[in-house]
């Protein structure tokens, strides 16, 4: 979705995911509140300076990104909250790449947010919330493929995976009544997102099945409410205004929408791990329009009861 959005002439969207935290896990609650009187070195690391620094360094020359930071400095001078920081990176980098200082800013959040509504708007400021949805058993067979990627044995025989990082993998990975710590979290965290994010009807939610097989009338849609007008590069996936190929975990050929990403997920995921996620999150998939697979194979229903 950010990188659908990330063409539109009137959105400014970060090139890159979880800029602002060293941890999309992590909100600063206990510094947030002394957040003013902070110095203001104190107040760059609490905002995450050195990530978002880093996270440039990927998509642009250093003498750009040092012209940033350094404006995002000026810029922040006396500055009182978190969002007020983030709205002054804002205006330093998107004017320094050619982007309007205005335009609308997307922040992305994570696709299962452990967040409070109340935390984001402490973080970033009020706006508007817009999540997009996916069946929980495509979503834990694209986690487990990444995490294949990332603790793959010739990774932790390099060394590119600290010790520390490798012995919560190893504990996460303990299995009681055969679910991972990895599953039962994440089941959690999905009941949480249902609850505190899909359910209320002030957010725009968009199922990502419903996305990539009817890009077109979902964006349209999407544009309404957001009120925005249409534009189409609302269909080509863009970074900085440059086609990107997906982020996925899995080899995907050409930077477009695909299609086949609603229900590819079918053949990569363990019985066990299917069975136990239909049975723990049973009333959130009925809400949302996802079934076990029916005699034709179908999984997601037209209709999700939640989202009407």
């Amino acid at each position: 979705m950010r990188t659908l959005l990330d063409g539109h002439p009137d959105i400014n969207a970060f090139p890159y995911e979880h800029w602002n935290r060293k941890s999309k896990n992590e909100i600063p609650t206990h510094r947030m509140e002394a957040f003013a009187r902070m110095p203001a070195e104190e107040q760059f690391e609490t905002a995450g300076a050195a990530q978002a620094e880093k996270k440039l360094l990927r998509v642009h020359q250093p003498s750009l990104v040092a012209e940033v930071m350094r404006a995002w400095r000026a810029e922040t001078v006396g500055a009182k909250t978190l969002p007020a920081m983030y709205e002054g990176l804002a205006h330093t980098y998107f004017p320094a790449i050619g982007r309007a200082r205005d335009a609308f800013v997307v922040n992305h959040c994570g696709s299962l947010c452990r967040f409070t509504r109340a935390q984001l708007d402490g973080v970033y400021g009020q706006g508007t919330h817009l999540l997009t949805i996916r069946d929980p058993r495509a979503v834990f067979t694209s986690m487990q493929g990444l995490l294949h990627l990332k603790f793959s044995p010739e990774r932790i025989q390099n060394g590119a995976v600290s010790p520390s990082r490798l012995e919560r993998h190893l504990k996460k990975l303990e299995t009681i009544d055969s679910a991972s710590g990895y599953l039962r979290e994440f089941c959690e965290d999905y009941r949480n997102m249902v609850a505190n994010y899909a359910a209320c009807p002030d957010v725009i939610s968009i199922r990502f099945e419903d996305l990539v097989t009817s890009p077109e009338i979902n964006m349209r849609r999407l544009a309404q409410r957001m009120g925005i007008r249409w534009d189409a590069t609302l269909l080509e996936p863009t970074q900085l205004g440059r086609s990107r190929s997906p982020n996925s975990s899995f080899d995907r050929e050409g930077a477009t929408i695909h299609e086949g990403a609603a229900s590819d997920w079918v053949e990569r995921i363990a019985p066990a791990t299917k069975q136990y996620i239909e049975g723990t999150l049973a009333a959130e998939m009925a809400a949302l329009g996802y079934q076990r697979a029916d005699e034709i194979g179908r999984t997601v229903l037209d209709a999700a009861p939640l989202l009407q």
